[in-house]
């Protein structure tokens, strides 16, 4: 007899099943205490609206951080290419996860809120700088130039000039090109196996070829009182507000005022994270051409991070739960952050041409 026609005979016990009100982990008294307490400094604090919380997140811890997260991107706004991440942990007095001890949880003292981005992207942004530049002179230059300052505090870029210190450090033993390393790997003599050692490894030349000088290099500014370094050329920025005014191209001049406005916001490290190990907090890779060398080397530098010690946040800060207002004055001094975030999407977002 076939398998399912006793199948068809003999019905099949179903099995037991939870009610939907029955909750599916068991909290300790004390760890709910401490979770309700935590919750009440976050209404206290301004940072929890009733409207923000999910209405099934059994978990308030997640809920809190669910309700965090949906009100800072309102205030960041509806965004193209970014996709932040914000999130909370718990922490006990001496910043160790809180545990049971001797039947009791230890004491919530300081809420570790941090942010990076979910789910990083490469854009190709080349075209449209270098119709900057050709716009206007060192237009494209200096668009990248507000993109790689402002970025760096807040939502930090995978950009060229990075792409080619990573190549140094990663491939060329931290030289400027990749002889050394074949010297290395190579034996004296055997040019055939240089060569082909050579084709399989990312080289100088593919990085001079991806790339025009002034996006590899930070530039240095020259004005008075500035050193010019020997063999570094000068650098003027291009005038932004001017760009904005008289530009043509509604396009190009959007780019512009999005920049000068970019350039406008005081942005400092105050909320730099902790860095263990290589850091790859980047929220997006910029390359010149969709596909080119900077992605392989943005790749080759993650595979190289997890290997190790890695730090992935963009920012973080540790707000006492004592003090209500310590959390209050942390949103103000990311107001600007958010603002900043914004506008670099939009300047992702139009420098790649929405693709």
């Amino acid at each position: 007899m076939r398998p399912d026609s006793i199948a068809a005979r003999c019905p099949l016990l179903a099995l037991p099943s939870l009610g939907a009100d029955v909750p599916i982990a068991i909290a300790s008294k004390s760890q709910a205490g401490a979770n309700a307490a935590l919750c009440r400094f976050l209404i206290a604090a301004g940072a929890v609206r009733e409207d923000d919380v999910p209405e099934n997140e059994s978990d308030p811890l997640k809920a809190c951080e669910a309700a965090i997260d949906t009100w800072i991107k309102r205030q960041v706004g509806a965004l193209h290419c970014l996709e932040p991440r914000f999130a909370v942990n718990v922490l006990d007095k001496d910043g160790n996860y809180p545990a049971m001890r001797d039947g009791q949880q230890t004491a919530y003292a300081l809420l570790d809120v941090y942010w990076g981005e979910y789910r990083e992207a490469e854009w190709a942004v080349g075209r449209r700088l270098e119709a900057l530049n050709a716009a206007m002179p060192s237009l494209g230059a200096t668009v990248l130039q507000v993109l790689r300052e402002q970025s760096r505090y807040v939502y930090p870029l995978f950009t060229p000039d990075i792409a080619d210190d990573v190549a140094s450090y990663v491939y060329w033993q931290g030289e400027m090109d990749e002889e050394t390393a074949l010297d290395m790997m190579c034996e004296d003599g055997d040019e055939a196996d240089r060569e082909a050692m050579r084709e399989e490894m990312v080289t100088r030349r593919m990085l001079d070829d991806a790339y025009p000088d002034w996006a590899r290099r930070w530039p240095v500014r020259t004005g008075k009182g500035l050193r010019q370094p020997k063999g570094v050329p000068a650098w003027r920025p291009c005038n932004l507000r001017r760009a904005a005014k008289t530009l043509t191209d509604p396009g190009l001049r959007q780019i512009a005022a999005d920049a000068l406005a970019l350039s406008r916001l005081t942005l400092t490290d105050d909320f730099r994270p902790d860095i263990d190990g290589e850091y790859i907090g980047f929220g997006a890779v910029l390359s010149w051409d969709e596909g080119d060398v900077t992605t392989r080397i943005y790749d080759d530098l993650i595979n190289l991070a997890h290997q190790a010690e890695y730090c992935d946040r963009m920012g973080e800060a540790m707000i006492p739960l004592d003090d209500p207002g310590a959390l209050q004055a942390w949103f103000y001094r990311m107001g600007q952050r958010f603002r900043a975030i914004g506008l670099i999407d939009r300047l992702i977002y139009a420098l790649s041409a929405g693709h």
